[in-house]
């Protein structure tokens, strides 16, 4: 089948997006590529529609367990052979698998970075034909400096290989020195950077700065209950917080974090997708791969570490193209509990050199919220900028070009 046919068919539609086609055929052509396109741009099927026009396998590296099933459970609605392999899983599951790439009846399959350091999942794939390594996510790729330290190690799996595969690193957000680091970390060879400009031109952005945030976040949301809202925190602690605090306010909300079984991560996921409750509070922990196109509202309770974090958290709003908005809560206390964080990372195989460098890159990315938090330029020409991108359009949907109470 030809490209076309393909999309038709397997995805239903017409015609691929201007950003897409390019990384497409960029793949095609044998050229190593990272993908840049904004939240809800449709990444995935830059690399799902090649699998299908490629003879071998494809093999994705995903950083989040609920991200490749819901990714593989989507692909398997589609008629796509996919299928994951992850540590909760029996090893008579994983036998099934196993068999199933040994008779070629895989197009794509879905690990985290660990399971390429696994000895019997090497021994098992490594005199496969993989036609396509995809690292989806790659911003997660720096995830390496202090923890996940097999994200770092990904071409020490390549070089096992009998054939290098084609080569496909794809995120949302990223700045030229975080592209050069997912280069240097896959090892990439004179890649071609595809970018779409991250900017949401649907997300009014605002900006409270503010000395009580439960008092302004309880006065924020109150009229909008019937809204699907989105309360991101940096801890648990925060978290539990924020739900004692709406529930003593009457306001009854979902919790989800990193610390939930994942029987009760899916529950309280079905619940808010089902809108049983608007309301969810969490840690960043959700995110990737929750595809929840109706979310009015993301409200950042904490400041976040970073312009990509801010960039990724608050572009899970609207993806369906409707109006939404984002709110920062700022108070200057919160430097000082992310400078904490940032001071305390600690790496038993990093050297004292390294660890430093490390933070002070971590400061000087939290120094640019900071700065964006106080500044009363336009949000939106603000994070383009960051990005790398002109913008220069007349905004109307940031508070620091809009001076009204509420905009959506």
């Amino acid at each position: 089948m030809k490209k076309e046919e393909i999309l038709k068919f397997y995805f239903g539609f017409d015609k691929l997006k201007d950003y897409q086609e390019d990384i497409i055929n960029n793949i095609m052509e044998g050229r190593d590529v990272i993908g840049l396109l904004p939240t809800g741009y449709g990444k995935s099927i830059t690399f799902q529609l090649p699998a299908l026009m490629l003879d071998g396998l494809t093999l994705v590296i995903s950083p989040l367990i609920a991200l490749m099933q819901d990714q593989v459970i989507n692909l398997k609605r589609n008629g796509i052979s996919a299928e994951y392999i992850n540590s909760l899983q029996t090893i008579d599951e994983q036998n099934i698998i196993f068999e199933k790439l040994k008779n070629n009846k895989i197009k794509i399959l879905y690990v985290s970075a660990e399971r390429l350091q696994n000895k019997r999942f090497i021994d098992e794939i490594i005199n496969l034909k993989i036609d396509l390594f995809v690292c989806d996510e790659a911003h997660t790729l720096l995830w390496s400096e202090d923890f996940r330290y097999a994200l770092g190690e990904i071409p020490l799996f390549l070089e096992k290989l009998k054939n290098r595969p084609k080569m496909l690193a794809l995120t949302a957000t990223s700045t030229a020195i975080t592209s050069n680091k997912i280069t240097n970390l896959l090892k990439l060879v004179d890649p071609i950077i595809i970018r779409g400009n991250p900017d949401r031109p649907n997300i009014f952005y605002r900006i409270i700065k503010t000395h009580d945030k439960d008092r302004d976040l309880y006065f924020y949301i109150k009229d909008k209950l019937n809204e699907h809202i989105l309360i991101y925190c940096l801890t648990i602690k925060k978290v539990i917080h924020v739900y004692n605090y709406l529930k003593e306010k009457n306001i009854e909300a979902l919790i989800y974090h990193g610390g939930l079984e994942k029987e009760e991560k899916t529950r309280v996921l079905l619940d808010y997708k089902n809108k049983k409750n608007n309301i969810i509070i969490c840690t960043n922990a959700f995110g990737m791969g929750i595809d929840i196109p109706d979310i009015r509202y993301v409200i950042e309770y904490d400041l976040p570490q970073s312009l990509e974090d801010f960039s990724q958290q608050t572009g899970r709003g609207s993806r369906d193209g409707m109006k939404a908005e984002a709110l920062l809560l700022f108070n200057i206390n919160d430097i000082k509990t992310v400078e904490y964080f940032i001071d305390n990372i600690e790496d038993e195989n990093k050297d004292s050199k390294e660890l430093k460098r490390i933070k002070n890159d971590r400061k000087e990315k939290l120094d640019k919220v900071v700065k964006l938090a106080l500044s009363n330029k336009c949000i939106h020409k603000s994070l383009s900028e960051y990005f790398g991108f002109k913008y220069d359009n007349k905004c109307n949907m940031c508070s620091n070009c809009v001076k009204n109470k509420y905009r959506v």
